[in-house]
């Protein structure tokens, strides 16, 4: 079926994952849904996803008493969802250059026990994540990944093997490059 056609488009529920990007609480991630272009043979591929919230709306077709006051056998009408368009938080949003300076200055400069700071997926007490979290304390814990993410994808930020003091061996960390810095 989906070869006989030229535009599908797929409607998504938020998963796990977006929920704890945006900030959506596990319960009402269920209001959210993403559209998206599954296959485009007649216009341009639009990459962006377009997000609604589903939300409530009541209908103001409750029945009354005999005497005109609210009663009677349905008082209180219908309530219907409808969905809203609904844009999602942006990760570099009210990030001040100060902030994110200090969170790679703080990076750069590495632990105070000589460990360098990683980007690693795994990572948990060497994590940079952790820094830009508390140099930009409204950031959620995935934006603060992401955000780590594009420093490294652009350059901002490299790994450097080290001689870890901790572990006594050769490990990789996180350095700055300081003509890179946001202005």
């Amino acid at each position: 079926m989906r070869d006989a056609m030229r535009l599908v488009s797929t409607l998504t529920t938020m998963s796990e994952d977006e929920a704890k990007m945006f900030g959506v609480s596990e319960i009402d991630r269920h209001d959210y849904v993403r559209l998206d272009p599954a296959k485009v043979n007649i216009t341009r591929r639009s990459q962006k996803a377009t997000w609604f919230k589903l939300v409530s709306v009541k209908l103001d077709n409750g029945t009354k008493a005999d005497d005109g006051s609210p009663g009677g056998d349905y008082p209180n009408g219908d309530e219907v969802q409808t969905v809203e368009p609904w844009t999602p938080p942006d990760t570099w949003a009210n990030l001040s250059t100060v902030a994110l300076n200090a969170a790679l200055t703080e990076i750069d400069a590495g632990m105070s026990n000589g460990q360098r700071y990683s980007d690693a997926p795994a990572a948990t007490d060497r994590a940079a994540w952790v820094v830009v979290q508390r140099h930009c304390p409204g950031k959620t814990e995935p934006q603060c990944r992401e955000i780590i993410r594009t420093w490294v994808k652009n350059g901002v930020l490299y790994r450097e093997d080290y001689e870890d003091p901790i572990k006594r061996e050769r490990r990789s960390g996180l350095r700055l490059d300081a003509s890179k810095r946001p202005s």
